[in-house]
Formats: structure tokens, C-alpha cells, sequence
């Protein structure tokens, strides 16, 4: 399989609302599906250090959430459950690796899953890929052994390519 094709199947398994969910992703497969037909990208600004604020700022700023947003988990729950979609266009959420206060990070995840699930529900796809290494026209500063949240994650080329390949 080349890069290429490798990247629309990992397009193509993204786009179908039965895979919404977060995944593991090395920078590589994201520059493999490049403008991928069907994906409408979204990618955090890497800080130096994922914690509460930096999470919810970057998703906010990401996703375009009002002047209204409370900067607190449930009003970024409230934003997720009522973003607006592009008419066949499949949300994907890039969020580059960088050291995280695991307790954020815990709790960001659980909140990705549970507005996955719920746009799956509505026949919508929304993933979330957490980038490996630096991407987004950003360096980060992930170095060393990857975290425990990082390597729990089921990752994206296994599992689409296991699947259409």
C-alpha cells in the first residue's frame, strides 16, 4: 500500500461516524492524509505543557467556541454537543503531544470519548488524534518515553489500515 493510498484509507475510516472516537497517531500519518476529501481539520496549538487551561484555551480557539465559553469542562461539553457541521465533512481534532498533567489529560479524554459518542449517535463523525510527534507548524517539547495516557490508545494506522487494508 503506498502513503498515498494508506492515507485515504485512514481518510475514509475516519469519515464513518462508527469509528468517532480518539486515537493514536504518529506525525507521519497525519501529513499522509494531507487535505484529505470528507475531513474537516481542527489542530491545537501545542503548549509546553497540557494542563486544564492550556486544553480548554486550545480547544476553544480550535473549534471556534463563543465569547461565551465558561473555560470549565462542562461549557467545553456544551460547545462539543453544539458545534455546527459541514454539510459530509467529518470532524477530525489534531491535538500534538506534550507533556500533561495527567489528571487534565484523564478528564479531556473522557470528555473527547463521551462527544464522539455522541455525534456518532447523530450519525456524525468526530475523532480525535493525538499527534505523536510535533506537527501543526509547531515544535513540541514531548521528549522521552511516551506516557501512559499516549501509549493506552488504540493507534489510528493499526486500526484503520488492520481494518481496510
Amino acid at each position: 500500500m503506498t502513503l498515498r493510498s494508506s492515507g485515504e484509507a485512514l481518510a475514509r475510516f475516519l469519515a464513518d461516524p462508527a469509528h468517532s472516537g480518539i486515537y493514536r497517531l504518529g506525525a507521519s500519518g497525519a501529513t499522509d492524509m494531507g487535505e484529505a476529501e470528507g475531513l474537516c481539520w481542527h489542530c491545537l496549538h501545542v503548549p509546553r505543557r497540557w494542563n486544564r487551561e492550556t486544553l480548554l484555551d486550545a480547544l476553544a480557539a480550535s473549534l471556534a467556541f463563543p465569547a461565551h465559553f465558561g473555560r470549565n469542562w462542562d461549557a467545553a461539553w456544551d460547545c462539543l454537543t453544539e458545534l455546527e457541521w459541514k454539510a459530509g465533512k467529518a470532524r477530525v481534532i489534531l491535538v500534538p503531544a506534550a507533556p500533561a498533567d495527567g489528571a487534565a489529560m484523564a478528564i479531556f479524554l473522557e470528555l473527547m470519548s463521551d462527544a464522539s459518542h455522541h455525534w456518532a449517535a447523530r450519525g456524525k463523525s468526530l475523532s480525535v488524534l493525538m499527534v505523536e510527534d510535533g506537527v501543526c507548524g509547531e515544535e513540541d517539547d514531548f521528549a522521552g518515553e511516551v506516557p501512559a495516557w499516549l501509549a493506552a490508545l488504540p493507534s489510528l494506522s493499526d486500526t484503520a489500515l488492520g481494518e481496510t487494508g
